[in-house]
């Protein structure tokens, strides 16, 4: 088996920047090419609040504009040893992850699970869980490292 392609969704937190060193390690590994993804959730809490200081297009457009910085940020650090391409999306993360993965025909894709459990899992689902799932090509799961799992 061939890994060509990798995608890597970010969504800035510190286990997504554990996801993305496996993900780094494992394109310059494989000399393949990694694309490192954020997905805009739509927040319409935050946009009501805003709304008397931006448009929700401009609202969109700022929040875009922001995630490609940081995006860039994290993939200058990198572009040196692989080639790096970013994205950003707006939509549920898991839906733009599976379409992104499917759309440009990846071969991995490599994402954290911050592991959620009880009613925090139930309401707010896992993303990774439904990656899992749904994606068509295969998907590695970093967990954190300080997450503790009661087994009965």
């Amino acid at each position: 088996m061939e890994i060509k392609t990798i995608l890597c969704p970010i969504d800035f937190s510190e286990i997504s920047a554990n996801a993305m060193e496996y993900a780094v390690f494992l394109a310059s590994h494989h000399h393949a090419e990694l694309l490192l993804l954020h997905v805009l959730e739509h927040l319409q809490a935050f946009e009501q609040y805003q709304i008397l200081v931006f448009t929700s297009q401009e609202l969109a457009e700022k929040m875009e504009k922001q995630a490609y910085e940081e995006l860039n940020k994290l993939s200058e650090q990198i572009k040196k040893t692989i080639k790096v391409e970013t994205v950003v999306r707006q939509g549920k993360p898991f839906v733009e992850i599976i379409k992104e993965a499917k759309e440009k025909d990846m071969d991995l894709i490599v994402m954290a699970s911050h592991g959620r459990t009880g009613v925090s899992h139930m309401l707010m689902g896992s993303v990774a869980e439904k990656v899992v799932r749904k994606a068509n090509c295969p998907v590695l799961i970093v967990r954190d490292k300080n997450t503790q799992f009661d087994i009965p």
